[in-house]
């Protein structure tokens, strides 16, 4: 309400002149004037409107103004609206006490005096309206403390909200703050940076000193002069350091903090935060470890892949020199052949003259020997035939001693080591003592003075002890060890490689450790060997043992005599021609009928044309059609005909090798008298138990 708005003033009189007069007197004043005949009539008006002041005749009827304003005094609406009694009657002073009771303000005698009761009017109207503009000023007043209290307290929840994401993020980050007054020297540590210096918040003081003994040693300088430079500088800094607590952890920190300066630039406060990174620097360190061990795992991979391609490479350099060895072992074989049957064949048909004689045993026993040279060409090659069996080692060991001890002359010693209860290996006996004299041999050429070879046998079961490039399982290890004068590293690297030799010219042929670590790979085994110069040579053989049960009996080195047979019509196949002459000329001695055929193709032709043979002696390696090709269709239309083959090197695949005979070149006449008279006679057991079948 404004200082200029009208007021609602209530005119109460049964007498209609009274009102008018009433009316007329306070016009003036400029406020609204409401007449009311009754006392009805005003409490009506009341009810509905805002009433400033009210004039009422002491004496109406009904209701006189004693009650009206009792009543009007009881609701709660009008409990401090200004009543003034107007009365003709000269009222007592209990009169008077009784109107203030009943809730008058004031009285106006009549007749009215228009000045005074235009002044009271005006009196009572303008407090009326300074109280209603007190009223709204207190409303308004009230509102505004309100909402500044709704402020202040969103701004206090604001803030409290804000110090707890603050501390929350402290902790979650594993930080701390901290705060410094220069002037004062306190110190105000939160529970973060308590928690990660590791002190007590409710014992510790942080002071200068305090804080710089929880400071590793070696960083305590650093921090001070960096805190030094920012209170000179007025600029924030920021450093690593170490936090060595009094629970003994070492933890890494960054601590960062900025000075609060005075007006005149002076700093008065340096407050920071403190944020430990300890599980970053350990996985730092771990990442560091990490590329370190992955920069050594890539050092040995690429020393692997290289050794691994350097083994590769030799391996296809040896297969390669391996295949070499075996063709050029296989056609030396044929040549031995042809020298070898028309030799025999020759002696049987000479004179008795010593010289001629002597002459032809000296070119036989060339022959010989360059057939003992192609079998350590083909053990080398892993492509000889070999008849593996149970072999006993010691007791083989001790078969032959005296021939190896006949071989190296008087001047070496030959000592045996032997563990016992040995269980037997699955070797090819004539081959393991062909390769036991080759290393004894070498053992000789190395002691020239003399010396001692000792061969030992020992159960090998451990993966410890195995050659890595060895399956697990049980070995026989035996070894050959000299005191001879030795190799050296690049000697003894190139040992086993073919005619590689370490003797004076035409004092080796290189083949002999060839041999021996092809028949150790052929058996399922290894050759091992260590040697310094000056202090001997180790060869050691590591083979397989037989199954429990396997046969260890030795078949004889002497070949039986062989029982007379019928003549027989044989067809035989071979490409080269000089051979096939001179196995036909054998067989011919024999007794034996032969048909020719240089091919297999010409050889089903022969059959086919209804050629009567009782037996087919082919050669393996011929072109176009191999024997084994020529021996399946021969299977499959004379299923009972007899079938020798014969090989310079046995190249037969296992199931292959046990279909046939095999005949190895070169071979002498009563070898091939053997052959013949036992596929004879597995032939006539094949046929019998086939007609058993059939009957």
């Amino acid at each position: 309400m404004t200082a200029d708005e009208p007021v609602n003033i209530l005119m109460v009189d049964d007498q209609p002149a009274k009102l008018l007069s009433y009316e007329v007197i306070l016009r003036g004043l400029g406020q609204n004037l409401i007449k009311a005949s009754s006392a009805q009539q005003a409490l009506q008006y009341l009810l509905k409107t805002e009433i400033a002041v009210v004039l009422v005749d002491v004496c109406m009827p009904e209701l006189d103004g004693f009650e009206l304003a009792a009543m009007i005094r009881e609701h709660p609406r009008c409990q401090k609206t200004a009543i003034i009694f107007v009365s003709a009657i000269l009222l007592s002073d209990m009169d008077r006490i009784k109107g203030y009771e009943s809730g008058a303000v004031d009285y106006v005698p009549v007749p009215v005096q228009p000045d005074l009761l235009r002044a009271k009017v005006r009196i009572f109207a303008d407090l009326y309206r300074k109280t209603r503009q007190l009223e709204q000023l207190n409303t308004d007043l009230e509102s505004r403390v309100a909402e500044r209290t709704r402020e202040l307290e969103t701004a206090a929840e604001r803030l409290r909200e804000s110090e707890q994401r603050r501390s929350l993020a402290l902790v979650a980050g594993r930080m701390g703050s901290w705060d410094w007054n220069i002037d004062t020297g306190d110190y105000h540590w939160d529970q973060g940076q308590h928690d990660l210096f590791g002190t007590d918040s409710a014992s510790f003081r942080p002071t200068t000193e305090s804080v710089l003994a929880l400071i590793h040693p070696e960083d305590r300088a650093r921090l001070a002069e960096l805190r030094q430079l920012a209170l000179e500088q007025g600029r924030p800094f920021n450093t690593e350091l170490r936090i060595a607590g009094p629970n003994n952890e070492t933890r890494w920190c960054v601590t960062a903090g900025a000075p609060t300066l005075a007006p005149d630039g002076r700093p008065v406060r340096l407050s920071g935060v403190t944020l430990d990174i300890t599980e970053n620097k350990r996985a730092e360190a771990a990442l560091t470890q990490a590329n370190v061990d992955l920069e050594l795992r890539i050092a040995e991979r690429t020393r692997e892949r290289e050794a691994a391609q350097s083994q590769l490479h030799e391996m296809q350099k040896m297969e390669s020199l391996g295949q070499l060895t075996g063709g050029i072992a296989h056609d030396f074989n044929n040549l031995l052949m042809i020298i070898l049957g028309n030799l025999n064949l020759l002696r049987k048909r000479l004179p008795d003259e010593p010289r001629m004689i002597r002459m032809i045993d000296a070119a036989i026993q060339g022959a010989e020997r360059g057939a003992t040279l192609t079998k350590r060409m083909l053990a080398f090659a892993r492509r000889q035939q070999l008849k593996p069996e149970a072999v006993d080692v010691p007791k083989l060991v001790e078969s032959i001693l005296d021939m190896l001890s006949r071989s190296i002359g008087g001047t070496i010693i030959i000592d045996t080591g032997f563990e016992k209860n040995l269980p037997p290996t699955l070797v090819d006996p004539n081959q393991l003592e062909l390769a036991l004299l080759n290393l004894v041999l070498n053992s000789r050429d190395a002691m020239p003075g003399g010396g001692r070879i000792t061969i030992s046998v020992r159960h090998e079961s451990s993966d410890v002890s195995r050659p890595r490039d060895l399956a697990s399982g049980e070995y026989i290890r035996i070894a050959v060890t000299d005191t001879g004068i030795g190799m050296d590293a690049a000697t003894l690297k190139r040992a086993t490689e073919p005619f590689f030799t370490s003797k004076g010219v035409g004092k080796g042929t290189g083949l002999g450790l060839s041999m021996v670590h092809g028949l150790a790979a052929q058996s399922g085994g290894v050759l091992r060997m260590s040697s310094e110069p000056g202090a001997g040579t180790t060869v050691e053989i590591w083979l397989p043992t037989a199954t429990r049960g396997t046969d260890t009996g030795r078949r004889e080195m002497q070949p039986e005599p062989v029982e007379q047979t019928q003549h027989c019509r044989i067809l035989l196949v071979d490409d080269d021609f000089l051979v096939m002459d001179g196995t036909a000329a054998m067989l011919e001695e024999l007794g034996h009928r032969v048909i020719e055929a240089s091919s297999g193709a010409r050889a089903l032709d022969a059959l086919r044309a209804g050629a009567k043979v009782d037996m087919v002696i082919t050669d393996f390696a011929m072109p176009e059609m191999t024997g084994v090709q020529l021996a399946r269709e021969i299977r499959q239309e004379w299923p009972h005909l007899p079938i020798i083959m014969a090989t310079g090197y046995a190249e037969l695949p296992d199931e292959e090798a046990s279909s046939y005979r095999i005949l190895n070149k070169p071979f002498l006449q009563h070898e091939l008298a053997r052959q013949i008279a036992d596929a004879l006679k597995q032939n006539a057991n094949l046929v019998f138990l086939d007609a058993a079948r059939r009957g």
